[in-house]
C-alpha cells in the first residue's frame, strides 16, 4: 500500500521536477509529495511565448495522466517550502504544512535575473518567466505606447516579438553586448538577425547599459550609462 512506502518530497513543480516525478513514479518505490510555488501544475516553459499566439495554459500544461491514482502523488500548488530541517527530515511549507520525508529532492529550477537598477520596482516593469508574468504583461499592454525588453538573447527577442503581437506601437530591445544573441550565433548570424528584426519594426540598442528606470511611480523612460 502507498502509505507504507517511503516518502519522497520534491521541492519544485517546473519542467525538471515534473519529469523527475514521472521517472520516480514509474519505479513505484515511493509516495511522492510535491510542493510548487506557482498556482498551477507544471507546464512547458520552453514554448511559453506561444501563449501570446493563442495557446492556452491548458495547451502548455504537461501531461499528468494517472498521476494521482492510489494517492501515489500529492501536489501542493502555490505553497513553496520555507524551511528544511535536515536533522528531523521535515520540511515546512509557507501555508503551514509540516511534511516528513525519507528522500528530499530539490528541483526548483532557475529564476528570472532581475538587475539591480534604480527604479526596477516601478509600475510597468515585468519579468518574463511564468504564465502569471505573461498575464500581467497582456493586461498592461493595451495602455502602453512604447515597450522595451532588456536582453537580446533568445527569450528577450521572443518577448519583444510578443509585445509587437500585443499591439504595442513602439518596441525596443536593449542589449549589453555589441550584438544580438552573442552566446548562440556568430557575428554574421547576428547581423542577419538584426536586419530581420528591424524589418519587423523592432528598434535595437546594442552595447547599452541601463543605468536607471525613470518615471513618477511607473516606467516612463530608460536612462543609459553613456547618455
Amino acid at each position: 500500500m502507498s502509505e507504507l512506502k517511503p516518502i519522497a518530497v520534491v521541492i519544485g513543480n517546473g519542467m525538471v521536477g515534473h519529469r523527475f516525478c514521472e521517472k520516480l513514479k514509474s519505479k513505484g518505490l515511493y509516495r511522492i509529495i510535491v510542493f510548487g510555488e506557482e498556482p498551477r501544475p507544471a507546464y512547458d516553459r520552453v514554448h511559453l511565448s506561444e501563449y501570446f499566439n493563442g495557446k492556452s495554459a491548458s495547451d502548455l500544461s504537461l501531461p499528468m495522466t494517472g498521476w494521482f491514482e492510489d494517492d501515489e502523488i500529492v501536489l501542493h500548488l502555490g505553497d513553496p517550502i520555507r524551511e528544511i530541517d535536515r536533522q528531523q527530515r521535515i520540511v515546512h511549507s509557507s501555508k503551514g504544512i509540516v511534511q516528513p520525508y525519507d528522500v528530499l529532492i530539490l528541483a526548483t529550477g532557475s529564476s528570472a535575473f532581475v538587475p539591480d537598477i534604480n527604479g526596477i520596482e516601478k509600475e510597468g516593469v515585468f519579468v518574463y518567466r511564468t504564465i502569471e508574468d505573461l498575464n500581467k504583461i497582456k493586461a498592461y499592454a493595451p495602455k502602453a505606447k512604447r515597450g522595451a525588453v532588456m536582453g537580446g538573447g533568445l527569450l528577450g527577442l521572443e518577448a519583444a516579438k510578443a509585445l509587437l503581437d500585443l499591439g504595442v506601437p513602439e518596441t525596443h530591445v536593449v542589449e549589453f553586448a555589441p550584438r544580438l544573441m552573442p552566446r548562440q550565433i556568430d557575428s554574421a548570424g547576428s547581423a542577419t538577425l538584426e536586419s530581420s528584426l528591424k524589418a519587423l519594426g523592432l528598434q535595437l540598442h546594442l552595447n547599452k547599459v541601463t543605468q536607471s528606470i525613470e518615471g513618477h511611480g511607473r516606467i516612463e523612460a530608460l536612462q543609459f550609462a553613456d547618455e
